[in-house]
């Protein structure tokens, strides 16, 4: 499938969310819009960077709020899609590596969220979140809570690493003083939980058509379904984790 804006193209593969069109659902997609939106009380008269900012709706929500915000992407079309789809005076989308030295000590606040799944060497990427930001500053960070991972086996194509509860913990407490984990939890009930948990986790990250065979269940649990922060239970409940680090 391919998502036009304004002369732009912008393929859905599934490595990247997109914003949900007419006529289509995506949970994840509201799930991921959900932790920006947390997010979002945080960052007022803040400078911000988004660390893999795909198609540009976090950075929107967070420029709601913030002074300025960065959203950085390696990928060129998502870059450009961004540009078109979500343009605000006080946002700067830029193509550009987080190794870049030009980023170190200009943010107040950084977020990458569903971004270190992507990455090959999380010690080196999470020492440049800590680079780019300004000392007592705060970076967010999530990541798909995959309660049963399997050693050298991911679920996701696109995924190099995939984490539960302990090896998330252990990744943050390792390169961190000052942090809390929290949990993006489905504020429904159980019944709700099941359901999502009974489809291909990696499916999750392709819009699903109204048409499809998983029409029923797609559509009454987005209806349904609304998400909360939690901080206990963590482990069990979430569907993803947040790290709130502080640069100390």
């Amino acid at each position: 499938m391919i998502v036009f804006c304004n002369q732009i193209e912008i393929s859905d593969t599934g490595e990247r969310i997109l914003p949900t069109q007419k006529d289509e659902v995506s949970i994840v997609f509201s799930r991921h819009k959900f932790a920006y939106e947390y997010v979002q009380q945080f960052v007022e008269n803040k400078t911000v960077i988004d660390v893999g900012c795909g198609t540009g709706y976090g950075c929107k929500i967070l420029a709601e709020k913030a002074t300025i915000v960065y959203g950085i992407d390696h990928d060129k079309e998502a870059i450009s899609y961004c540009k078109q789809k979500y343009p605000a005076p006080n946002i700067t989308y830029i193509e550009m590596d987080i190794n870049s030295t030009v980023l170190d000590r200009q943010f107040d606040i950084a977020t990458a969220f569903q971004v270190i799944e992507h990455i090959q060497n999380l010690s080196k990427f999470i020492e440049r979140l800590k680079q780019i930001v300004k000392p007592n500053g705060v970076i967010f960070i999530s990541t798909p809570n995959v309660k049963q991972p399997q050693k050298g086996k991911v679920q996701n194509p696109f995924h190099f690493n995939e984490m539960n509860y302990a090896q998330f913990r252990k990744l943050i407490s390792d390169n961190f003083s000052s942090f809390e984990i929290l949990g993006v939890a489905y504020g429904t009930s159980n019944r709700i939980r099941h359901l999502l948990g009974k489809l291909p986790f990696y499916k999750w990250g392709k819009r699903l058509n109204r048409k499809s065979k998983f029409k029923k269940i797609a559509v009454h649990a987005l209806d349904l379904t609304s998400f909360t922060i939690i901080n206990s239970q963590v482990e069990e409940k979430s569907a993803d984790l947040l790290a709130v680090c502080h640069n100390t």
